[in-house]
């Protein structure tokens, strides 16, 4: 391909090299322009995809009202995961706290539709997952609030402000250019590598990869 160039130029006079080195120049730039952009969408990927939750749990209002994470997430101070509450639990809550709130008339109604739909069928709420963690990636949330003594809102940021049920990961995950990985997971790892460094704790693979 090379020689093919440098025969065809040879047949031409300066003019003619000039002009055709010029469009040759534009050519390879455009060319390099799209390879770049066929890059990123194959080498950043795209957000995050939002999941459809089954009930319309607010965490700010739970929050204002003077719940801590730890009521309805009862493991996270002491086991791998943080858990979630029965919904026999939120009833038994809601019915000690609405003498509390006697015009609060969404409390009433949801309090109804969890005694009808779930616990007089013997179902729980099915809450789709939406922090997925892979076989291989090893995390505890009691190392992290319990001995890290981290606040829930280090990790997951802005959850005690939402008034809508999580749908999407929450981890101030840096995105392109402020960080270019070739994948999310290399993201959220760089993440936890950057506190850990911080915060001075091992960023020793094995920590956290078993």
């Amino acid at each position: 391909m090379l020689i093919f160039v440098v025969l065809s130029l040879a047949r031409l006079g300066k003019e003619g090299v000039d002009e055709t080195m010029r469009k040759l120049v534009v050519l390879l730039e455009f060319a390099a322009g799209a390879l770049f952009v066929a890059l990123l969408a194959v080498v950043v990927p795209a957000r995050e995809k939002r999941v459809e939750q089954p009930l319309p749990f607010n965490h700010k209002k739970h929050v204002d009202a003077g719940w801590e994470c730890i009521n309805c997430h009862p493991f996270a101070d002491h086991a791998k995961f943080a858990g979630i509450p029965q919904a026999q639990e939120c009833v038994e809550c809601h019915e000690a706290e609405m003498p509390k709130y006697p015009n609060n008339k969404a409390m009433r109604e949801m309090t109804e539709l969890l005694k009808k739909e779930y616990i007089a069928k013997g179902r729980e709420i099915p809450w789709n997952v939406v922090h997925r963690l892979h076989d291989w990636v090893y995390f505890s949330h009691q190392r992290h609030v319990t001995l890290g003594k981290l606040k829930c809102t280090e990790c997951h940021v802005g959850v005690d402000k939402m008034t809508e049920p999580v749908s999407k990961s929450l981890f101030p995950i840096p995105t392109y250019p402020q960080m270019f990985a070739y994948n999310e997971n290399v993201r959220k790892m760089q993440w936890c590598i950057n506190c850990h460094e911080q915060k001075n704790v091992t960023t020793d693979c094995n920590a956290c990869h078993r």
